[in-house]
């Protein structure tokens, strides 16, 4: 009822009039406005800002998936100087005949921590392109409160709350758009005793209400810290990106569900005789992952 309750009360303030006595905050690349979500989130003791790193093995250049009965898909990466920290990100997009291609660029603040990522997706056969502007934004302390995407006809709000020792205990995502229904997303994570690992989501949007449990291996997890919004898939499985090892085992229920269904995946994690993450696939192998480094 709770659950049911915040997605209620942000719908009724997301829907509000420009005139309601809101604090509003005017973004430059779009008609669109962001709005405060309305209520605090817990804040923690420890700032880990696990969020804004932007870090992943150096050693990775790409990443191939190969998903049965659908198109590849490809991402590259580029780091800064000696360093395992992302200065960009390209997406290849053959689905659409090889013509597309989205470029995420990069750029931190003084702490070395994420002020922005711009995202371009070019089409070279139709020739146009969509910009959007992921803004990182920090309260007086320093601590990653929410990332704002923007462009020039929707927006999207991610805000955060967190446990007192620093890790990200729930994510609030909305998104809007001109002449459409604004929709919701929450996640809630819980973690192991050590909070090395996530071994609960409970994800509840407009529509639909998930729980999902994990089960890791031992091994570290390359993915770690990458993040740039709800809404943007990157190539992980689960909460990668707070979760130091990898996921070899998900349990999805579907909470809406009358017959109480749940469903296993499992995955398979391949390493060279160095230790280095190779590919990884599904036990059906309808989705592979594999890795150039």
């Amino acid at each position: 009822m709770k659950n049911i309750l915040i997605i209620l009360i942000l719908t009724i303030f997301i829907s509000c009039n420009k005139d309601d006595g809101y604090e509003y905050t005017e973004i430059e690349n779009s008609p669109l406005a962001h709005v405060d979500l309305g209520f605090e989130l817990d804040e923690p003791n420890i700032i880990l800002n696990e969020l804004s790193k932007a870090e992943l093995k150096n050693s990775i250049h790409s990443i191939l998936l190969v998903s049965y009965g659908n198109t590849y898909r490809k991402w590259e990466f580029e780091y800064l100087e000696n360093t395992n920290t992302l200065s960009k990100m390209v997406f290849y997009l053959p689905h659409y005949q090889g013509c597309e291609q989205n470029i995420y660029d990069f750029s931190y603040n003084s702490l070395n921590l994420i002020d922005k990522v711009v995202s371009t997706r070019k089409n070279f056969c139709n020739e146009y392109e969509v910009i959007k502007t992921y803004t990182f934004n920090y309260n007086n302390a320093g601590l990653l409160k929410s990332i704002f995407m923007d462009n020039d006809y929707f927006v999207e709000e991610n805000y955060f709350g967190y446990y007192p020792n620093g890790k990200i205990k729930e994510i609030y995502n909305d998104h809007r758009g001109q002449g459409s229904e604004p929709s919701f997303n929450l996640q809630k994570f819980t973690y192991n005793q050590t909070f090395t690992n996530v071994t609960e989501v409970e994800q509840i949007s407009t529509n639909t209400h998930y729980t999902y449990k994990y089960t890791y291996d031992s091994n570290p997890n390359p993915f770690k810290d990458v993040f740039i919004a709800t809404s943007v898939f990157m190539p992980y499985i689960g909460p990668a990106y707070l979760s130091e090892n990898n996921v070899i085992k998900v349990l999805e229920k579907n909470e809406n569900n009358i017959y109480n269904q749940e469903f296993w995946t499992e995955f398979v994690f391949n390493y060279s005789s160095v230790n280095l993450l190779m590919n990884y696939f599904n036990s059906n192998n309808e989705v592979v992952y594999t890795i150039n480094q």
